[in-house]
């Protein structure tokens, strides 16, 4: 992956981080306390998947599922979700989405961002 792909998947993820705290915001959610949140990443093969997994379990985090998925064009990709204790500020921050994008395209995969419940 380039810088200019990667800058470019940054600058999605600051949009839609600024509107997901937003709506939080608005749901009540302490946007500086630490809460459950999952983190999204799609990669193109078991093993890329697995490899992602175990560097981001070694950073600290609950690896929460690692399964196949069938696209619309009959490929397959991999979902990789990983779990951490985080304030939504920390999850939404550049150096986190810039962390976890890098850590991603090691492997030939992408992050696509991160979610929690309300």
């Amino acid at each position: 992956m380039t810088e200019n792909e990667i800058n470019g998947i940054l600058r999605g993820h600051e949009i839609r981080n600024e509107e997901l705290l937003r709506t939080l915001q608005t749901k009540g959610v302490a946007l500086d306390k630490g809460r459950s949140v999952e983190h999204q990443f799609w990669a193109n093969s078991q093993r890329e998947a697995a490899m992602l997994a175990k560097k981001l379990y070694e950073r600290g985090f609950l690896v929460l599922a690692i399964s196949p998925v069938s696209t619309e064009d009959d490929s397959k990709l991999w979902n990789v979700e990983a779990g951490v204790q985080q304030a939504p500020t920390v999850a939404a921050s550049r150096e986190i989405s810039e962390e976890l994008t890098r850590l991603a395209a090691e492997f030939d995969a992408v992050y696509d961002g991160w979610g929690t419940s309300i």
